[in-house]
């Protein structure tokens, strides 16, 4: 039998598998849905962008409990994450990968979270609508950093993010 601790780091790990299959779920209605830039389509693209950070957020809380941080749920963010790892004299590599990846403005990760944040708390990502030409039908979303469209049509480059943050936390969740 599991003991309290364990129990609750399972859970933890569960519910951020959950979270990417959420986001997969959103993928799949996005991949049967008409491109035409409406509600659904656009509600969708947000919804899958809430998920895959989520697996992010709640892979944070896997890491409080495995670290035996401490942290209440509702207060385990990266920042106090890192502050009670380096407190508790602990070391965290699963923590500073993921830092390092967010922090760096090129990486899929930054870019990821840039668009989600801004999607939740500003404003819709703006997108480019290729009709006609090689790139007829495509979609691609723009980087709100730097107002640069990302040259991949958005279902393929979420498709990328999807499958990125699955490896990440496999990875990092073997170098703990």
């Amino acid at each position: 039998m599991l003991d309290v601790d364990e129990q609750q780091y399972k859970a933890a790990q569960d519910r951020t598998d959950a979270k990417l299959r959420y986001a997969a779920v959103h993928l799949d209605e996005l991949r049967n849905t008409e491109r035409r830039g409406g509600d659904f389509e656009r509600a969708h693209q947000e919804s899958f962008l809430f998920h895959l950070f989520g697996a992010r957020d709640a892979f944070l809380q896997e890491l409080n409990l495995f670290h035996e941080c401490g942290l209440p749920l509702e207060e385990v963010t990266r920042g106090k994450l890192a502050k009670a790892v380096q407190d508790g004299r602990k070391h965290s590599e699963a923590l500073e990968k993921l830092i390092e990846l967010e922090k760096d403005q090129t990486s899929w990760l930054s870019c990821a979270k840039e668009m989600r944040d801004h999607s939740t708390h500003r404003h819709s990502v703006p997108r480019v609508y290729h009709v006609g030409g090689e790139r007829y039908g495509e979609v691609f979303l723009t980087d709100t950093r730097s107002g640069v469209a990302v040259e991949h049509d958005y279902l393929a480059l979420f498709e990328e993010w999807h499958g990125n943050m699955m490896t990440l936390i496999q990875d990092l969740r073997s170098s703990n």
